[in-house]
């Protein structure tokens, strides 16, 4: 008898469609905001940012293995001297970002002097967007300069894991989300200016950005990082100005 109540209380609960997604990577372009081209001359140029408005900013195609995901990225709550519907934005498939031409990951530049922020969303959804998918998402933001500052928010991810010799260091707080900058200047190869964030099991993942001039954020989706060996352990502390770090690995049920 027990076992039967069991079974019926277990059919009461809600079933979550989870994709483990392990190697995400930029497979077609459908919008972004320097059209749809993929010859982009120099994804960190002056000549590729172009006026936008909040909401969407990008469309994106995405496979891993024989899976084919969409990717909506969407732009919000632009602060500072960064106004919407000004030439200051660029979200675009990578070719030529400051030396990185891997067309698997997403550029991002903005062109803007004096303190800004700028939130951005990636949802995910099925290959024709005709519904959302859960997925475990990973992110790996590459290139963190002095200054340049990066925020995961703390709904949209359950750990973020730094690199060997890391060089990055905590910007000031913000409520909601852990964030990472970084001692120096760098470059996309160097590991210890990227933080790899893993996401939590859902189909929507928000971060901000933040500086007080022009920056340029390359981000890619594969699990592990092709271009940034696997992170170090660490532990994970979560609070205002705290800085922590944590290594785990997703199960794969």
């Amino acid at each position: 008898m027990k076992p039967l109540l069991l079974a019926a209380a277990v059919s009461l609960l809600p079933f979550v469609h989870t994709t483990v997604a392990e190697s995400l990577s930029i497979d077609s372009v459908i919008l972004q905001t320097v059209g749809t081209t993929s010859n982009i001359p120099g994804s960190g140029d002056v000549n590729n940012t172009n006026t936008w408005s909040v909401g969407e900013v990008g469309r994106f195609t995405a496979v891993d293995g024989a899976n084919t995901f969409g990717i909506i990225v969407s732009a919000a709550n632009p602060t500072g001297s960064l106004t919407a519907g000004t030439d200051t934005l660029m979200v675009a498939r990578t070719t030529n970002s400051q030396g990185l031409t891997d067309a698997g990951t997403i550029s991002v530049y903005v062109r803007s002097i004096g303190r800004w922020s700028l939130d951005l969303n990636f949802a995910i959804f099925n290959a024709t967007f005709t519904a959302t998918e859960n997925i475990d998402f990973t992110l790996t933001s590459l290139d963190i300069d002095f200054d340049q500052r990066y925020y995961t928010s703390t709904t949209s991810f359950s750990t973020n894991q730094t690199y060997a010799s890391t060089n990055i260091t905590a910007p000031p707080s913000v409520a909601g989300f852990n964030g990472f900058t970084a001692t120096g200047n760098s470059s996309f190869s160097d590991a210890r200016h990227a933080v790899t964030s893993k996401g939590l099991a859902q189909n929507s993942f928000n971060i901000r950005l933040s500086h007080d001039n022009v920056a340029l954020y390359m981000f890619e989706f594969r699990d592990p990082s092709v271009l940034v060996p696997e992170p170090t352990t660490a532990a994970l502390l979560l609070g205002a100005g705290i800085l922590g770090f944590a290594r785990r690995r997703r199960s794969r049920n």
